[in-house]
């Protein structure tokens, strides 16, 4: 049952997403939009949650699903207000978004602290809290940089801190350390869970899946990294036009 409420709960944010933004006459790429939606509500299914509670390149995936990879498509399929005569400093974000994209950073650390991730893992409620609460983070950060009016140093630094660099960071000690989440997986009672509840062709040695999932989330770094550097020379060429 909760599952079900769970996966209606996200066809019907879709859609309202969907009608909010044609109500705003927003969307000018609308494949990319729906195709956003697609990657959204896979990484919402209820499936996906009962083999991602026990793999870490699984959990990874969703993790960027639902929080980054379908938030940063939304955000290049609708269209944002571009305003070449914006002040660098009038241009600069408030405190409180300031604060979300801070928010942003501590989920996408939260969701994976070697420390509490166990505990995650165990309550498929708590999973699916968890799960919404970096969804509606994501969303959050849509609508945050639907607002920007420019492309200033000060918005490319906050992108760059709160959302590529725990990216980086992350994927980099998943990495580095082979070991991080020994404790959690690598338990005699964690390794009977993945036996049980992973499909064969889904199973990797702890070392391979913790590698493969920090791969997962530098590759993520590296699109949002294009992504702001695109809009970078995209900004700087229409300062260029001369009026």
């Amino acid at each position: 049952m909760l599952a079900t409420i769970d996966f209606i709960c996200s066809i019907v944010l879709v859609m309202l997403l969907y009608r909010w933004v044609n109500s705003h006459r927003l969307l000018v790429k609308p494949t990319l939009f729906h195709f956003a939606n697609l990657i959204f509500l896979l990484g919402m299914m209820p499936w996906f949650d009962s083999i991602a509670r026990y793999s870490i390149w699984l959990h990874s995936t969703q993790s960027v699903m639902v929080h980054h990879l379908a938030p940063l498509l939304w955000i290049i399929a609708l269209r944002h207000p571009v305003d070449a005569n914006t002040n660098e400093r009038d241009n600069k974000p408030s405190w409180y978004i300031t604060g979300m994209f801070l928010l942003f950073a501590v989920f996408t650390w939260g969701w994976m602290l070697p420390a509490i991730h166990p505990l995650l893992m165990q309550s498929a409620l708590v999973y699916s809290l968890m799960k919404w609460l970096m969804a509606l983070s994501g969303l959050a950060l849509c609508f945050t940089m639907l607002s920007r009016t420019g492309s200033t140093h000060y918005w490319r630094w906050l992108n760059g801190l709160m959302v590529t660099s725990p990216l980086v960071l992350l994927g980099s000690m998943m990495l580095i350390f082979p070991d991080l989440y020994q404790s959690a997986h690598g338990t005699m009672h964690h390794q009977h869970m993945m036996m049980t509840n992973l499909p064969d062709w889904l199973y990797l040695a702890p070392y391979g899946d913790q590698f493969l999932g920090g791969v997962v989330f530098i590759v993520t770094a590296y699109f949002y990294w294009l992504k702001e550097t695109s809009s970078n020379r995209f900004s700087g060429h229409a300062r260029r036009i001369p009026e």
